[in-house]
């Protein structure tokens, strides 16, 4: 081999589509450490000894690009951290995407074979529709700020990096595992990290994530993920492990006081019941006391929130920290969508218009409720896909999620046909978690959020995965 060539014969074999110049990967380490070195620098203190901290994982990622999705799950879970007031997803999006085009080599363009079609349609079609509509949106705002399309599309943009590192990156069933691991993982951690918050005395718990109805909607995604993993480790410690992590997770939903959180996870709990046993759970035993250990969960933190839950719930549609909020934006996004039926109002341009809209929208109780400065978001995904990209946007937004439940579920058929256990659970939870997801859709404006995202992205690779799935060779570590 010529001194100038280096295999990364680890991970990336000369056959691989990964597989790149070694003087390319050298270079990649040095605009990365180069990089992380100026964005330190630009917000000085605390954040640039985070950058300098973080310089020997972006070059490992430069060398390793298969771990790239479970670096971006940390910072899905971990929105809350910021960078000179840039939220970490949104520093970690744009390097994502440089080692994502790092690697790009002669025969890369084998990573995308195998995707699902269907999916990638829906997807790219509602992209492209998002995108088009800053040709005609009420509030482009070049600045980029929050409530202008042009945040927007930058925040789309960079959801799609997530994407695209889940759905290439994630080609085989260990790097589906990795995955697996880290969702509970980081579910189980954060759960402890926002009960304790609560118990501390905070009103509402966030654990890391900036805004509880989030935590939440995240936590409900990681919650069936644990579930499968609890039939597929090896130990009996393993699995009281797992348990627990499950257990965490499901208590600290409760302790966001979310109630479309709160919701959706009982719609969940319901849906884990009519699961098969052998089929997701693996035997009847391990689902009766994965539900006993929910239950237990929910029991203990329900018993130390109830005085609090019990006044959000009843302040649902007559306070000004409750639901008249959402009712009151809801009222105002039926009378946006009035006014520009056809094309809609521009992707993420209703927040700038909300204000406005309240005020000349009939019905709207302003006894108790005071308008934001810069709006809100419309707090319901389906409601604010029709009002700012009109019928069209709506259905695009909902055909997607639809096709990726669909995926899963066939995916699950797939492998329990070529007998592989595992991807077969994982294809049911996933599904689980994408209907989770979409309730809490109901009362958030997920569009762009992250999480959503990375469930598209495995949507697209899992077939690939399925199909040439055969016997298990041994349970998850």
């Amino acid at each position: 081999m010529s001194a100038g060539v280096v295999r990364v014969a680890p991970v990336l074999p000369r056959s691989s589509p990964g597989w790149v110049d070694g003087r390319l990967l050298w270079v990649g380490c040095a605009v990365v450490f180069g990089t992380m070195l100026g964005l330190g620098a630009a917000v000085g203190g605390v954040g640039m000894a985070i950058m300098v901290a973080l310089i020997p994982v972006a070059v490992a990622l430069v060398l390793a690009p298969e771990w790239l999705p479970i670096a971006l799950l940390v910072t899905v879970f971990t929105e809350a951290y910021s960078l000179g007031g840039v939220t970490i997803s949104r520093v970690a999006g744009p390097i994502a995407l440089g080692l994502l085009l790092l690697q790009t080599a002669p025969g890369s363009a084998a990573r995308f074979r195998g995707l699902d079609r269907r999916v990638g349609l829906y997807i790219l079609a509602y992209s492209v529709w998002a995108f088009a509509s800053s040709l005609w949106t009420v509030n482009f705002d070049g600045s980029l700020q929050a409530g202008g399309t042009g945040f927007a599309i930058v925040s789309l943009a960079l959801s799609a990096v997530y994407l695209v590192a889940t759905a290439t990156l994630v080609t085989t069933e260990q790097q589906l595992r990795r995955v697996v691991v880290a969702v509970w993982a980081l579910g189980s951690v954060m759960g402890l990290v926002a009960i304790a918050e609560y118990l501390s005395g905070a009103g509402r718990a966030i654990g890391v994530s900036g805004d509880a109805n989030f935590f939440a909607s995240l936590q409900i995604v990681a919650i069936p993920i644990g579930a499968v993993l609890v039939g597929h480790v090896r130990t009996s410690f393993q699995r009281a492990a797992v348990l627990a992590g499950v257990g965490i997770s499901v208590g600290s939903v409760i302790v966001t006081l979310s109630r479309g959180g709160i919701l959706a996870l009982i719609g969940l709990t319901l849906l884990l019941c009519f699961q098969p046993a052998r089929a997701f759970f693996r035997t009847h035993a391990r689902k009766r006391l994965f539900l006993g250990v929910m239950a237990v969960g929910a029991a203990l933190l329900l018993t130390a929130s109830y005085s609090a839950l019990s006044a959000r719930t009843s302040s649902l549609f007559n306070t000004a920290d409750g639901g008249s909020g959402r009712a009151n934006l809801w009222k105002a996004a039926g009378t946006g969508f009035g006014q520009h039926p056809v094309l809609g109002l521009g992707f993420g341009a209703f927040s700038s218009r909300a204000n406005d809209l309240m005020r000349m929208t009939p019905g709207v109780d302003f006894t108790a409720y005071r308008l934001r400065p810069g709006g809100q978001p419309v707090h319901n995904a389906y409601l604010e896909s029709l009002v700012e990209l009109g019928p069209l946007g709506a259905a695009l937004f909902i055909a997607m999620l639809v096709s990726i439940v669909r995926t899963f579920r066939r995916s699950a058929r797939v492998a329990a046909r070529n007998g592989s256990e595992f991807l077969s659970g994982v294809s049911r939870a996933l599904s689980l978690s994408v209907i989770g997801f979409a309730f809490t859709s109901l009362l958030l404006s997920t569009e762009t959020d992250r999480t959503l995202w990375v469930l598209m992205g495995l949507a697209l690779t899992l077939p690939r995965i399925t199909a040439t799935a055969s016997a298990p060779r041994g349970r998850t570590p």
